[in-house]
């Protein structure tokens, strides 16, 4: 899978064409390495995540990236449908689906500023309707709650935390169709609950 397709968020200093968190990632089982849907996914070297919402299903896990020191995994919900995307591939498009971006640095400053320019990234890219500071698990986030300004995005609207942790740097992001009604914030915060940073 490509990199570009991982991210929404991102304004990263790599030299990778990043675009969008949510700009749908490739939900097909051959791009995928082997997931099970395990309740407790460990992502990099510092985060373990403890889904305990029934709604989402682990959909990927990738350290192809690792070398640039970002790991990256998804979850969805709701049933899929393949839905064309703006390259042309067919992929699977779901009612809301949840992505995680963990960057590990050399250093806790380059791990803040690698959030920041996320966060940045976030902003420029949606239309942003509330910022606000959550505390989940013990760790502090910038959450955004916002809708999609492209038209091409099957997803209309979404919410993204971003944080640091030592030298971690994280966004989790989850996005939904216009028809999804669940609570997507809570959905987020929950999520972020069971999120657990070790040394």
């Amino acid at each position: 899978m490509d990199a570009k397709r991982f991210f929404l968020i991102i304004g990263i200093s790599l030299t990778l064409p990043l675009t969008a968190c949510g700009s749908l990632p490739s939900g097909s089982a051959s791009d995928a390495e082997t997931v099970t849907d395990s309740a407790y996914v460990t992502v990099g070297s510092h985060l373990t995540v403890h889904n305990t919402d029934s709604r989402l299903t682990l959909l990927d896990k990738k350290d192809t990236l690792s070398a640039d020191g970002l790991y990256y995994a998804s979850w969805t919900t709701g049933n899929s449908k393949k839905y064309e995307n703006s390259d042309g591939e067919t992929v699977d498009l779901y009612d809301a689906q949840l992505y995680l971006l963990l960057g590990e640095s050399k250093t806790s400053e380059a791990a803040a500023e690698s959030m920041e320019n996320w966060l940045t990234a976030g902003k420029d890219n949606y239309e942003v309707s509330a910022e606000e500071t959550v505390v989940c698990n013990g760790q502090s986030y910038t959450l955004l709650s916002y809708r999609f300004a492209n038209e091409d995005n099957p997803y209309s609207q979404g919410v993204s935390a971003f944080g640091v942790f030592e030298n971690c740097a994280v966004c989790a992001e989850l996005t939904c169709q216009e028809t999804y009604n669940e609570d997507l914030k809570e959905m987020l915060t929950t999520f972020l609950e069971g999120c657990n940073y070790g040394t």
